[in-house]
């Protein structure tokens, strides 16, 4: 068996280096510089409850909730308290309107999907949105279980503490146990309020469904900006992983829902310097990433969490945990079938190419030459010296997965991204189980990204694959 491993490596690694050889000889030599499309439009194009868009759009665009009578009716005079709101203006759905994002130009002829944005009519600093959440909540539910996500904007939310108060209300069940890859830093003010990702804000964050290589993720993600980007890029993308289930071509879904993945994940007792490394998983000691120095409690937590471990080096002091996943996985509640892997993320091409894909949108030569850097860097660490990712994913015999298949992976995902254009005050929740995120590179250091989760949802292994997308 270990043979037939090396061998398939051996047969992938031939195979990865005709793929980036071809990969630098089009766009390099080819229209690197002038194929590069116009960007995308992200300005959101605004509804009313139960109106059908002028695009040609799928049924997920449109909005079946009626109001109750006097929907179009405005508080004048908004008093400074909201708890000065009085029944039925309390609040209410009449006070606000919906739009939607589009999704990129690829996909769908750009037609607006997601996420739902709500925001106040005629007045922010007034209105109770905890008021708001707490006489909508099944609406607000409702929604997002259709859209997948939903942006509450123009709100006036400026700190951690006012971001937590209006979590709580769209979800008590909060959790600041935190397993993932991304280095974190709790907010000062707050319990549940993490940073986005203590990583440098022009390193490209692939796509990912949170903590999808876990056990039990969390049911529900809620980003905040306490300060939007001013610089192009940062924006906090989306993409609806349903549909990346759906569009996958049949060949490599087979194969992977016949192999399914096999995670390795390696953290040391110290983490890798950040100038040293594009791997942003090997940052983090296994100290960080379970919170205590007491390997005996690290084994013990990670028992609790259904977390096979053992201790490599020579003294022993190396966290290794191997285990298969299902690559898809069954919606909870609406029993839809979903991508929910990170194949994506734990994959020797994927820094390099997240770059190269942000410099053809956005047109910022530093993103391009440093792609060119990350390509010649990884190419060599990973393949010529055969180095190992803290965290790698294979197919579930150990086979690794190509260059070529991985970029079907990533050019379907791609498809299907919406890129939200962060404002200030914004909150954004996410549908854990069918919508994925990720960061777009950006040289404004001056972004401030928050985020809070809910608790854990045990994923069900149900046989998917022959489930109708």
């Amino acid at each position: 068996e270990q043979q037939h491993v090396l061998l398939l490596q051996k047969r992938t690694m031939i195979q990865d280096l005709l793929h980036l050889l071809l990969l630098f000889h089009l766009p390099i030599l080819g229209s690197s510089f002038s194929a590069v499309s116009s960007e995308r439009q992200t300005k959101s194009s605004h509804t009313s409850f139960g109106r059908r868009f002028n695009r040609q759009s799928p049924t997920t665009t449109q909005l079946y909730y009626q109001v109750v009578e006097g929907r179009n009716q405005l508080v004048e005079n908004a008093p400074t308290f909201c708890n000065e709101f009085t029944s039925p203006l309390d609040c209410g759905l009449q006070h606000v309107e919906t739009s939607l994002l589009p999704s990129s130009e690829a996909s769908d002829n750009a037609v607006y999907v997601m996420p739902l944005v709500i925001s106040p009519k005629n007045y922010t600093k007034n209105f109770c949105m905890r008021g708001f959440i707490k006489n909508n909540r099944d609406w607000i539910d409702q929604q997002v279980l259709e859209y997948g996500a939903v942006l509450f904007r123009g709100f006036d939310i400026n700190s951690a503490a006012e971001v937590e108060q209006e979590v709580k209300a769209l979800e008590p069940d909060l959790s600041n146990e935190y397993r993932g890859t991304s280095p974190r830093n709790a907010v000062n003010g707050s319990t549940y309020v993490f940073s986005a990702a203590e990583v440098p804000s022009h390193y490209p964050i692939a796509q990912h469904l949170e903590m999808s290589f876990l056990p039990s993720p969390p049911r529900r993600l809620f980003f905040s900006a306490l300060q939007a980007p001013k610089a192009k890029g940062g924006e906090t993308a989306l993409t609806d992983f349903r549909k990346v289930y759906r569009d996958i071509p049949e060949e490599l879904r087979e194969k992977l829902a016949r192999k399914k993945l096999r995670y390795t994940r390696t953290h040391y007792k110290k983490g890798a310097n950040p100038l040293f490394t594009n791997d942003i998983s090997s940052l983090e000691s296994w100290s960080e990433v379970f919170n205590t120095t007491d390997k005996s409690k690290v084994e013990e937590i990670a028992a609790k969490e259904n977390l096979p471990i053992r201790w490599e080096g020579k003294n022993k002091d190396v966290f290794v945990s191997e285990y298969q996943s299902e690559p898809f996985q069954l919606h909870p509640i609406t029993k839809e079938p979903v991508w929910f892997n990170h194949a994506q993320v734990f994959h020797w091409t994927t820094y390099p190419a997240e770059l190269w894909n942000s410099f053809k949108r956005i047109r910022d030569i530093r993103l391009l030459l440093q792609s060119a850097k990350a390509w010649i860097m990884a190419f060599m660490t990973y393949v010529v010296f055969r180095r190992k990712m803290a965290l790698t994913v294979t197919f579930g015999d150990g086979e690794p997965i190509s260059m070529k298949e991985m970029g079907i992976i990533r050019k379907t995902i791609h498809r299907h991204m919406t890129f939200n254009r962060w404002q200030k005050g914004d909150l954004l929740e996410i549908d854990n189980f069918a919508i994925s995120h990720g960061r777009e590179p950006t040289y404004d250091k001056g972004r401030k990204i928050v985020v809070a989760w809910s608790s854990a949802l045990d994923k069900s292994n149900d046989p998917v694959y022959g489930v109708r997308p």
